[in-house]
């Protein structure tokens, strides 16, 4: 997970978003299958006027496993980091609306007070995790307090930055870095495993 600096609230969450959130939840009081469907704002569904601003402060990255690009092969979505079924006064909160890709949205539902957000003031990526190079995986850092490990290990399983191809794929960005060395960092997935 790379760090990055959230940007301002944007004036439509603002002046709306309380609302929506309140009818929200009042929609999940009253049927708790409910499916979630963002509001039209002029005709277009709210998440398309959130995903460009959301986009902009990853650098079009996916907020968790820095995937680059996002879309394609995934496809562009907002993560409710607080699951908008557990938190429904948040699933209009612009601290927990996320750029995300298609597999770290496999989240779902499962949340832990200990989550990681890669947006947190106090968030470090070396204070929770380290680097294994020679197989792609972001492992726990085995030299921070107990209670940061804890959290280090339940962002990694919730948001499986370990499954799937993002070993192979974080070793096979590796192998791009060194063959196009003078590439801006941004155009590359999995930004924080190839800086130096």
């Amino acid at each position: 997970m790379k760090r990055f600096v959230r940007g301002p609230e944007p004036a439509i969450l603002s002046q709306k978003g309380p609302a929506w959130a309140a009818d929200w939840e009042r929609k999940r009081a009253a049927n708790p299958s409910k499916p979630f469907r963002w509001p039209a704002v002029n005709k277009i569904p709210l998440n398309q006027h959130l995903l460009p601003q959301l986009k902009e402060q990853t650098q079009d990255h996916c907020s968790f496993c820095d995937q680059y690009p996002v879309s394609p092969p995934s496809k562009d979505t907002i993560e409710h980091f607080r699951p908008k079924s557990r938190f429904p006064a948040e699933a209009y909160a612009w601290a927990n609306l996320y750029y995300c890709c298609d597999y770290c949205q496999r989240k779902g539902e499962r949340y832990d007070e200990g989550l990681l957000r890669p947006d947190a003031n106090d968030y470090e990526f070396q204070r929770y995790f380290r680097w294994d190079y020679t197989l792609g995986r972001i492992e726990v850092n085995e030299r921070a307090t107990p209670a940061d490990q804890e959290r280090a290990r339940v962002t990694i399983e919730l948001y499986g930055l370990n499954e799937g191809e993002h070993p192979s794929l974080r070793r096979r960005e590796s192998r791009r870095r060194h063959r196009e060395p003078d590439e801006p960092l941004d155009d590359f997935a999995y930004r924080h495993y190839l800086e130096p």
